[in-house]
C-alpha cells in the first residue's frame, strides 16, 4: 500500500520516465477515441444539445489523440522539436479539455430537464473523461516542459 502512495507522492509523479510518459499518451489516445466514439450516440439521440452543436467530442477527441501520439512519439525521438509539439499540444489538449469539461457541465445543467436519462449519462461521462484528459494532459506537458 505505500508503494502506491509513493509512487503516487508529487515528487515522483513529475518525475521523467520514459514508461510513464508512454502510459499518458496510450491514455490519452484511448480518452479521445471514447470522446469521439460517445459523441456518435449522443449526435443520434439529441442533436439538438449545446455539446453536439459546437462538435465537443469530436474536436476534442482529436486533439486528446493527437497530443497522446506526440507523447508517445516524444518519448521515442530525440529531436527537440518533437519534445516542443509533444509539449504544445499537451497544454492545448488540456485547454480542449477543460473547455470541453465546461460545456459538457453547461449541457448537462441546460439539457438535463428535457432529455432522457441516456443522453444524460452519455454527456456526464463526456465531462469525467474530459477531466481525466485535463490532468493527464498537464501533467504530461510539464513533465516534457521540465525535462
Amino acid at each position: 500500500m505505500s508503494s502506491i502512495l509513493d509512487a503516487c507522492s508529487p515528487s515522483n509523479l513529475l518525475r521523467n520516465d520514459r514508461r510513464r510518459l508512454r502510459h499518458f499518451g496510450v491514455v490519452q489516445i484511448m480518452v479521445g477515441i471514447i470522446n469521439i466514439a460517445f459523441g456518435f450516440p449522443l449526435y443520434f439521440a439529441q442533436p439538438f444539445v449545446l455539446a453536439i452543436r459546437l462538435w465537443i467530442p469530436w474536436w476534442t477527441g482529436f486533439l486528446f489523440v493527437i497530443s497522446g501520439a506526440l507523447t508517445m512519439l516524444h518519448v521515442d525521438s530525440p529531436d527537440p522539436r518533437m519534445k516542443k509539439l509533444a509539449m504544445i499540444f499537451n497544454f492545448v489538449s488540456a485547454i480542449a479539455a477543460a473547455l470541453g469539461a465546461v460545456v459538457d457541465i453547461l449541457s448537462t445543467m441546460v439539457s438535463g430537464v428535457y432529455i432522457g436519462k441516456p443522453p444524460l449519462l452519455i454527456l456526464i461521462l463526456l465531462f469525467l473523461y474530459s477531466v481525466v484528459e485535463l490532468f493527464i494532459a498537464l501533467l504530461a506537458g510539464i513533465i516534457i516542459c521540465k525535462n
